[in-house]
């Protein structure tokens, strides 16, 4: 007889790890982490749910780390984590930033920062990286409108994103005028 350990192939504590770090994100989100194991997946965080190691709240389609983070999540970072699941077949690690970057990942030889930018933020943002020194990563700067972008004067942006609410990311870079 196998073990839950060996039926899961330690996918419960990547799952426990990606909440933990996370907090809060769609059951989707979690869902397109393991897509060749969605019916496993499925099981486990039921058992987890179960467990109260998660929380899932199934009205809004939130998993979280505890019933807290389901009443005032983090609508930033639930946006940023589409942007990640994006480049999810070539990511090598990925954990949670401290403002204003709200996601770091890495990508073959690459850096990457995920910054969430509120409406309303622009000004904040843009003092926050005005005195920041260049640094060799790329930044994807998530708005809520592409009308953001004109407000924004960060550097080394390598795109703006838009996150419709089911998750689908349009990417654009910022027209300049000369």
């Amino acid at each position: 007889m196998k073990t839950r350990d060996q039926i899961y192939k330690g996918e419960g504590a990547r799952l426990l790890r990606i909440i933990t770090t996370y907090h809060v994100l769609r059951y989707e989100q979690v869902l397109q982490l393991f897509p060749k194991k969605e019916d496993s997946t499925k099981s486990l965080i039921t058992s987890l749910v179960k467990q109260h190691r998660l929380y899932h709240d199934k009205e809004s389609g939130l998993l979280c780390d505890s019933p807290e983070a389901a009443v005032s999540p983090d609508y930033g970072m639930i946006a940023a984590f589409w942007v990640l699941l994006d480049f999810k077949k070539a990511i090598i690690y990925h954990t949670a930033g401290e403002f204003p970057v709200k996601l770091h990942f890495f990508s073959n030889d690459e850096t990457y920062e995920v910054i969430y930018v509120g409406t309303g933020q622009e000004a904040l943002i843009n003092h926050i990286f005005e005195n920041m020194k260049e640094q060799d990563t790329n930044r994807l700067l998530v708005l809520e409108s592409e009308d953001q972008a004109k407000k924004l004067t960060v550097g080394e942006v390598l795109a703006y994103c838009v996150v419709k609410p089911d998750g689908a990311v349009s990417y654009y870079k910022k027209k300049t005028n000369y």
